[in-house]
């Protein structure tokens, strides 16, 4: 897996699974510290305690009410996505089961919820911030119309450029009526969570094969790379045929690079849930939901293909098995391993050769 950077000066602690690295100052709690994975890799707008609520909630359900799971009703939809976001916290940050387990004092479970929530917010706050300046200097290093680094005011439907990237797959920006439409907030055509933007494509939008070159965007990879391993990352793009001399690790944390993206193309200058008609938390969920829920088993096949070519475009070609392992089982070391073993076990003794 690939571990999140931190601006300050660092040491590191291990911790399960997943390394953390604490600030160096005195004063830092350790939960502000840790709480920086969650943004990234568990959820990007859900808190921690309703997290640890929902999963409260359905044990109760279960041992109390008894009733299963499966038999929930619609209308708890969205605290299916908070319940699936309990378990991704639970899995980066493991000794958080225990330790939340073993506090029965309220006040104190609510510091910590705090402190968490804190340093989640932080460290988007941070991605954000940097990700404002480095979106300008790639679209200006590409000659379109000059865009300030750090007044966002310009930028979203204000500006072209930008404006193309968000504008929703099923409006042409190119029309002038679509375009003054948008800019208007005329009510045919209304932004919103439920169009995906062009900037999530490689390529035009097809109607006819919706899926095709689907978050392939290239400033979907900038970013990622931004964020997740270094800034000068971003000018290196590789195809399939093209090989990075580095180690190469799981793509996780695409999801909440899509939304952070969207807002760094806005004109939002602050992160906020909802830009408009345009409901942040509504898009993260379908992001979400297009990975973890496909509907077939042709969808998840297209699915792993996706991701395997994520990792390809973001670490190279080499070591694919650090994040696609082999079935080594099936191999001809372990069936020849498997028939010596066999054929020993069928030998009335095993007579040592003369030193």
């Amino acid at each position: 897996m690939r571990y999140y950077r931190e601006p300050q000066k660092k040491n590191r602690t291990f911790s399960g699974a997943l390394y953390f690295k604490f600030l160096t100052i005195p004063s830092e709690n350790p939960y502000r510290c840790i709480g920086r994975v969650i943004r990234r890799l568990v959820s990007l707008t859900d808190r921690v305690n309703a997290m640890v609520t929902e999963c409260d909630r359905r044990a109760v359900l279960m041992h109390v009410v008894n009733i299963a799971i499966n038999q929930l009703t619609p209308h708890f939809y969205r605290e299916e996505d908070v319940y699936r976001s309990y378990k991704e916290l639970i899995r980066w940050i493991p000794t958080l089961r225990q330790v939340l387990g073993a506090q029965s004092d309220l006040s104190q479970l609510t510091l910590i919820y705090y402190h968490l929530t804190k340093g989640a917010d932080g460290a988007r706050g941070d991605d954000t911030s940097h990700l404002k300046a480095a979106v300008a200097l790639w679209l200006n290093e590409e000659g379109h119309k000059r865009i300030l680094a750090r007044d966002k005011s310009g930028r979203g439907f204000h500006h072209d450029t930008t404006g193309e990237l968000i504008c929703p797959v099923d409006y042409d920006w190119t029309d002038a009526a679509v375009k003054e439409g948008i800019r208007s907030y005329h009510p045919d055509y209304i932004v919103s969570a439920y169009s995906w933007p062009n900037f999530l494509y490689e390529g035009k939008y097809n109607p006819n094969d919706p899926t095709k070159g689907l978050f392939k965007g290239k400033w979907l990879v900038k970013a990622f790379k931004f964020i997740f391993t270094s800034p000068t990352s971003t000018s290196e793009l590789y195809s399939d045929d093209e090989e990075q001399p580095r180690k190469k690790q799981k793509a996780f944390g695409e999801r909440s690079t899509r939304s952070s993206l969207r807002f760094a193309f806005s004109s939002c200058g602050s992160w906020r849930l909802a830009d408009g008609n345009f409901d942040n938390t509504t898009f993260y969920s379908h992001i979400v939901d297009y990975f973890e829920l496909p509907p077939t088993p042709q969808a998840k096949a297209d699915i792993n293909d996706l991701l395997l070519w994520w990792n390809r475009q973001v670490f190279g070609r080499t070591n694919v098995s650090m994040y696609c392992p082999q079935a080594t089982q099936k191999l001809s070391v372990a069936i020849s391993s498997a028939r010596q073993t066999s054929t020993s076990s069928n030998l009335p003794g095993h007579i040592m050769p003369d030193m």
